[in-house]
Formats: structure tokens, sequence, C-alpha cells
């Protein structure tokens, strides 16, 4: 099964990320080295509204046009106060058989592409009912810094640079398919989305909203994908939640003349309003601790928030962040800011038999689990 680790930013307008499983050449990805969002563009030609290379027209504007912002949202399962629903990853198959799945209220599993829909097809017919029969939900994250090529491409916001596949007719036909994968019945467990997580690296300029106007044409573009997602995934999983996934690096700084660190939030409070759920990822090798706190504070008040992919490449880290996170009051003050949902990335942190002691312990203290 796939994984992906990232570290957080330490400076605006500079993506750190590590990848364990893809080597992106276009975007000088690999072992933790330093990324500059300005050196991944390479502009490739436009005809039309379809790209030179791309004749069935997948990579084009948005297909449907904004959906209205006032449309319903999708309550989350009730969760007590003072208590959080755990999820464990990366994938079905692992978390399934994971020691901790006993006590976790659900599993979480991602798409980094189309090539991933070769096997989500054989999981719909036998181990997703599975899950969903055992009473837990699925959380289904879904990347795309790794897919097709960086460049511009014409919108209907005007020229946009950045991740061409997340902005493609092509994304949203997927959508639809993930939709009827991982579909449940609407009384059953909840299906959680979070989509394009730590989206703020995907165009060619990361992390403001106004560095170029081709950036600001691809967060106009991308929300408005985001919005025709949700309604996919509402109109085909019944069960469905639906998040817009942010990289938890987003609060330590501000930028408001550019648009960028904590004001970047607010370019997308109507579509966080719209939205199911929020969420995060905290993924740095030094304290993730802040970083949840003032997320959830920030992301909170526009819905439920969940921390969707947790994890540390350095195990005192991790472990310190556990006790900072889920020991004593602050459960309940992160209930309070409105988080309700904590997933582990995976396995690798809870390795030892302390570490999966540790886990063990916050899960069952602090954690509901809705079996049916």
């Amino acid at each position: 099964m796939r994984s992906r680790r990232f570290r957080h930013l330490t400076v605006p307008l500079i993506a750190l990320l590590a990848a364990t499983a893809i080597a992106l050449p276009l975007l000088g990805r690999g072992g933790g080295n330093a990324v500059d969002g300005d050196g991944a563009a390479s502009a490739s030609p436009v005809v039309g509204d379809r790209k030179a290379g791309d004749p069935a027209g997948r990579l084009g504007r948005a297909e449907p046009t904004r959906r209205p912002l006032t449309a319903a949202a999708r309550a989350v399962p009730a969760t007590p106060a003072g208590k959080l629903r755990f999820g464990l990853g990366p994938g079905l198959d692992s978390a399934h058989t994971s020691p901790l799945a006993p006590d976790l209220d659900f599993l979480s599993t991602w798409y980094n592409g189309p090539n991933d829909l070769s096997f989500l097809r054989k999981w719909k017919a036998d181990l997703i009912p599975e899950v969903y029969r055992s009473g837990h939900g699925i959380h289904l994250i879904v990347w795309l810094d790794g897919t097709g090529e960086v460049g511009t491409v014409q919108t209907a916001h005007g020229p946009a640079c950045g991740r061409e596949y997340p902005l493609s007719s092509g994304f949203l036909d997927d959508a639809r398919e993930l939709a009827s994968i991982f579909s449940g019945p609407a009384d059953g467990p909840a299906l959680y989305v979070t989509l394009f997580t730590e989206f703020q690296t995907y165009p060619c300029h990361p992390n403001a909203w106004a560095t170029t106007p081709d950036t600001t044409n691809y967060y106009l573009t991308l929300q408005d994908q985001y919005l025709a997602a949700l309604d996919i995934f509402h109109s085909g999983a019944p069960n469905a939640r639906v998040s817009l996934g942010w990289g938890g690096w987003q609060s330590r700084w501000d930028d408001p003349v550019a648009g960028g660190g904590r004001s970047l939030i607010t370019h997308f409070a109507d579509v966080l309003r719209a939205s199911d759920f929020e969420s995060f990822q905290a993924m740095g090798t030094d304290s993730n601790a802040a970083d949840v706190r003032d997320m959830t504070r920030a992301l909170g008040q526009y819905g439920p928030v969940m921390l969707a992919h947790f994890k540390s490449e350095s195990q005192a880290t991790w472990e310190a962040d556990m006790h900072a996170l889920l020991a004593g009051d602050a459960v309940r003050q992160l209930s309070q800011d409105g988080l309700f949902a904590f997933s582990f990335m995976d396995a690798a942190n809870i390795a030892s038999p302390t570490a999966l002691s540790l886990a063990r312990g916050a899960i069952q203290s602090h954690g509901v689990h809705s079996t049916l």
C-alpha cells in the first residue's frame, strides 16, 4: 500500500516534501530535500481547452459550474465532548489487521492517482464491505501532488499554473468511480473524504493566494473542482462526508498582502463553510503539537475538524506530541476547539511495544467506536 511522508514548511513559499514511494523529477522531490515551488513550474502548450498531448480533453477547464454555497452540509456522526474518533492508515488492508483495529472508529486509506483505481476496484467487492460490516468507517485521503504534469492550463478563471490532473474533468470522472467504490449505506458507518490533501503545494507557487495571477486562478479553479467533487461524493455515496485537506504548516506565519500563511485560510472561507467537515495533516520532524492546536482553532470556526494524517519521522517527536496532544486536559481542549477525529497516518510510529501501548492507551481513554 502506498504511503506519503511530508515535512512542514518553516518559511513561506517553500514546500519541504519527502516522498517514500514516487520520485518526481519535475518537482525535484526526494529524500527530504527542500523543493522551491518557483522551480516546480514547467509550462506546457495549451490548445484551446485541450492541452497538447491530451486529445481526450481531460486536462482542460473545470467541467461544472460552482454549486450554490448554501447547500446543506452533512453532519458528521455525533461525538461526545472531550472524546475523539480515532483512525489508522495507510491502507484498509493493513489497518484492518492492526492490533489497534478493535478500538478504532475508522480506517484510513489513500488515493494517489488513477493508477490506484486498479486495486481499489478489487476492494469494492470484498474488503470495503467487510470493513463497513465490522462497524468501522472509512477515511479516503486524496493526495494529488504526485499526479501528471506541472504546467499552465487555461481555465474558466484564466491561465493557471500547477498540477493539471486535479483541475481536469478526468479527475471528476475518477471521483465518480471512487464514490461508487467506497459507497456504503446512509445509516451505516461514515465514509470520510479528505480531498486534495496538502493542496497548498499543487500550484506552481505554493502557500499564498496572490503570488502571481496564475496562482490565484489555480486556487479558484481548484475550489470549483472541490465543490464539484463534493457533490459527486454526496450523490454517489450516501454515507460520504467531505472535507478539504490542508497542510498543517499553514498556521505558522501570516502574510495578509499575498494571502499567505494564516491569511490563505480566509480565501477558502466559503468553500470551508460548504464542507461537511474540515481536515489537515501534521507530519513535521519538529513538534507538531502547536500546529495541531492552531489549525484546529483556525478551521474549527467553519465546522468539525479532523487531523487527517498524523506522524513524525522522529520517534522522539512523535512520542512528545502524543503526550502533548492526548494526555491530561489536552483532548478536552482540542474537542472544545472543534477536533472530532484523529488519524494516525501509518503504523511506523507504533512499531515498538512501548509506542503501541501509548497509542492504545490514548485511544481507549479518549476514543469512541460506533460498532454496529
